[in-house]
């Protein structure tokens, strides 16, 4: 729980240099790999949406740029990350945003409440991703879609020693430079903890296969992001 509170406040920390820093140390796959799961997810004009661990809004943003929810639905366990994401996104000038604090393994929402489902660079942060999932199940709906993009963990020996490598030593690196003078402290070096707890990809793609079907995996950097989508019934 300490570590999920540091986690918190490191991300918290970040908002200031969010998107520019993430695109720097995924060499520019973290928003490649968001884009490629709204073009697997297909949101259709209408539907109601779930962006779970919205942080400064990234991801919600993209989704109002490229379709017409219904409701959007922006959840996070911080509260000045849900302020940060209102204010960001009230640009846009839309209406169906909705912001609520809570958390991935009690989800605050009726069963089959949406059509659509997606967190980014958040789930590893859940402190029981299998119920988190299984959350995640409870509330899409019996046509809807489910997507997780994240870091990964490579089984493969060579890939996941390069991976553990990176992620440890050169990608804090790499942070710091990018917000030398901008902002005090690395808030990045937080990812250590929480990838060093991650399961491998294998491992993740059996607890959501367990409660999706059709699910796809796809791998950016050798496996260093992922993507995983899954919808709840098979056509």
């Amino acid at each position: 729980m300490e570590t999920w509170k540091k986690v918190v406040g490191a991300i918290e920390d970040s908002i200031p240099l969010y998107d520019e820093v993430n695109e720097m140390i995924s060499f520019g796959k973290a928003q490649e790999a968001r884009e490629y799961a709204l073009q697997q997810l297909q949101i259709t004009d209408g539907a109601k949406v779930l962006d779970s661990g919205i942080g400064p809004g990234t991801t919600s943003r993209l989704i109002l740029r490229t379709s017409k929810p219904s409701l959007l639905v922006g959840l996070d366990g911080s509260v000045k990350q849900l302020k940060t994401a209102k204010q960001n996104l009230e640009q846009t000038g839309t209406d169906v945003l909705h912001v609520v604090r809570g958390s991935f393994e009690f989800l605050p929402f009726r069963e089959q409440t949406f059509d659509t489902i997606i967190t980014c660079y958040a789930l590893r942060d859940s402190l029981d991703l299998s119920r988190s999932v299984a959350e995640y199940y409870r509330v899409c709906d019996e046509k809807g879609a489910f997507a997780d993009v994240d870091i990964g963990k490579p089984e493969g020996i060579l890939k996941r020693v390069g991976s553990s490598l990176y992620i440890r030593y050169l990608m804090p690196v790499i942070a710091k430079v990018a917000i030398l003078g901008k902002i005090s402290g690395n808030p990045w070096r937080m990812i250590v903890p929480t990838y060093r707890t991650l399961p491998t990809t294998p491992v993740l793609l059996g607890m959501i296969k367990e409660r999706f079907q059709q699910v796809q995996l796809k791998e950016f950097l050798m496996g260093g992001v992922i993507v995983v989508v899954g919808r709840r019934s098979s056509p």
